[in-house]
């Protein structure tokens, strides 16, 4: 069991989906724009007690509705720049990818906070966290925000007990080739969230 809430972005092979899993993750996103069918619907075939998130940022309402009738996720993750009342049809959770370096976070929270049920922050680097930590703390006493932002190692227990964060957000990798991947970069910082 992990000692927050955890969603991991850009899943694209069965060895991170199936360790992830394992980890006791709660949110495995999946770019759907990239994904044929048939190796989503292998992988998710292999998945139990997970939350599939269809990731559907940079494309169209249209797409992103013909694409959720096609995958069918638990959930769906869009950009800042979809027409939220063009998908509002589509009645499956949503989280907000919202970039805090590039995006009006106050306004945004406003405006799409009637459409949405979390938010992802997101930044440009690894040091748009710097500097933001009390705005973020601010913003997560009100909206549902999962940081997924790079959390310095020293700072990252401190964020998840001390902040009213919902979560954290982290980046899958690429498979050096089927069926082998070096999941260092995720187990650092998974088994650190790992309760004793």
């Amino acid at each position: 069991m992990l000692k927050t809430r955890v969603k991991v972005s850009g899943i694209s092979n069965l060895s991170d989906a199936r360790y992830c899993a394992g980890m006791g993750v709660d949110w495995l996103g999946f770019p759907m724009a990239e994904l044929s069918v048939e190796k989503f619907t292998e992988i998710r075939n292999w998945l139990a007690g997970v939350e599939i998130v269809g990731e559907a940022c940079g494309i169209s309402a249209a797409e992103i509705i013909e694409m959720c009738g096609i995958f069918k996720p638990n959930v769906l993750e869009i950009d800042s720049t979809v027409h939220l009342e063009a998908i509002a049809s589509i009645d499956i959770p949503k989280i907000l990818r919202v970039n805090i370096d590039t995006d009006n976070l106050p306004a945004l929270f406003v405006s799409a906070g009637p459409y949405v049920q979390q938010f992802l922050l997101v930044g440009n680097d690894q040091d748009s966290l710097s500097g933001m930590e009390a705005s973020v703390e601010i913003w997560a006493a009100k909206y549902p925000i999962l940081v997924g932002l790079e959390i310095p190692d020293e700072d990252l227990d401190e964020w998840i007990e001390q902040s009213s964060i919902l979560g954290i957000g982290l980046m899958a990798g690429k498979e050096e080739r089927p069926g082998f991947r070096d999941f260092t970069d995720l187990m650092s910082i998974l088994e650190k969230l790992e309760t004793e």
